[in-house]
C-alpha cells in the first residue's frame, strides 16, 4: 500500500532566516516527512517540495533545494519535483515558507498502526537532536538576538546554532526496530509532544 504525508517546518524558517543559516532547512523538511511515514513501517519512495516567498532569491532557493537533494540522495529517495511561488501579497518582505510531501510504500499486512498495542507493552523513546521543527514560535517569543549569540559551554556551540540543528532522520533506527518484528506501534513525536502524539 502507499503511505503519504505532507507537512511544513513552521517558524523555524523565520529563525533560520534571521540567523542567516538556511541550508539546514532542506534537511529539516525531508527528514520530518520521512519520519512521518517511517513510523508506519513505510519505505519512502519520492518527495516533493513547496517553497513560497515574498520575493524569490535564487541563492536561497539553491541552498535549500541543494540540501533537499543531498538528504534525498542519502536516503535513496527521488526528489520528484516541487513548486516555487512568489507571493508578495501573502508574505511580508523577507518572509518565506517551506512544505514537503512524501510518498512511500509498505506491505499491507505489515503496516504499523498501533492496532496490536496491548497493556504491558514497553514504551521506548529515541533521543532527538534538538527541537527538530516544533516549538519555534515560543523560542522566538522568549529569546533575543543576544541570547542566540550566547556561547553555551554545555552545548559546545551558540544557542542559535543549537536551535538550528537539523531535524534528525530516524529511518535507519526505525527500520532496525521493525525488523525485530516486536514493534506494535510508533509515533513521530512533533507538535503536541509525547502525550499528544502517542494518543493517536
Amino acid at each position: 500500500v502507499l503511505v503519504s504525508s505532507i507537512d511544513g517546518i513552521g517558524t523555524k524558517v523565520r529563525l533560520a532566516r534571521r540567523l542567516g543559516r538556511l541550508d539546514g532547512l532542506g534537511l529539516d523538511i525531508v527528514h520530518h516527512c520521512v519520519n512521518d511515514i517511517a513510523v508506519h513501517g513505510a519505505k519512502p519512495l519520492f518527495f516533493l517540495d513547496y517553497l513560497a516567498f515574498n520575493r524569490v532569491d535564487p541563492s536561497v532557493v539553491e541552498k535549500i533545494v541543494s540540501a533537499m537533494v543531498r538528504a534525498c540522495g542519502e536516503l535513496g529517495i527521488a526528489l520528484a519535483g516541487g513548486e516555487t511561488a512568489e507571493m508578495p501579497s501573502v508574505y511580508p518582505p523577507g518572509e518565506m515558507d517551506i512544505a514537503g510531501a512524501i510518498v512511500g510504500a509498505a506491505e499491507g499486512s505489515r503496516i504499523i498502526d498501533g492496532q496490536s498495542i496491548v497493556d504491558g507493552d514497553v514504551v521506548l523513546g529515541i533521543a532527538s537532536s534538538g527541537l527538530h521543527t516544533n516549538g519555534y514560535s515560543l523560542v522566538q517569543h522568549v529569546l533575543t538576538d543576544r541570547d542566540y549569540e550566547h556561547f553555551d559551554p554545555e552545548l559546545g556551540t551558540t544557542v542559535g546554532e543549537a536551535l538550528l540543528e537539523p531535524h534528525r532522520c530516524y529511518l535507519s533506527d526505525i527500520q532496525w526496530l521493525v525488523s525485530t518484528e516486536t514493534v506494535h506501534g510508533m509515533a513521530h513525536v512533533t507538535g503536541g509532544g509525547v502525550e499528544g502524539n502517542l494518543i493517536r
